[in-house]
């Protein structure tokens, strides 16, 4: 599975509070299509050395790091319940217990 990494981006703009950042990453219906895809096959084999567990999007990993969660220090079966937690499980690329 080829991995696309879709940039994050910034928008300023003003309201009636005043001045704002928005920042904001588009997540293509094509990349769950393929999350969902190693998902769904991802208990068809041995895992190997690497498995894909998750593809986390910037905007959620920089969210998570202000909030004081370190998706690279956590173990990843705690990252996927995080995942799960939150109802972003259509960032979880596999199956399996890990």
């Amino acid at each position: 599975m080829t991995q696309l990494i879709i940039d994050s981006d910034y928008a300023f703009g003003e309201n009636a509070d005043g001045l704002f950042i928005e920042h904001k990453q588009e997540i293509t219906q094509s990349f769950l299509d393929r999350l969902k895809e190693a998902r769904n096959g991802s208990t068809q084999g041995p895992a190997g050395e690497f498995h894909l567990a998750a593809s986390i999007p910037t905007v959620v990993y920089e969210k998570w790091l202000r909030e004081g969660y370190d998706v690279a220090q956590e173990p990843i079966s705690k990252t996927l319940a995080k995942l799960r937690a939150e109802h972003l499980d259509y960032f979880i690329a596999t199956d399996k217990r890990l």
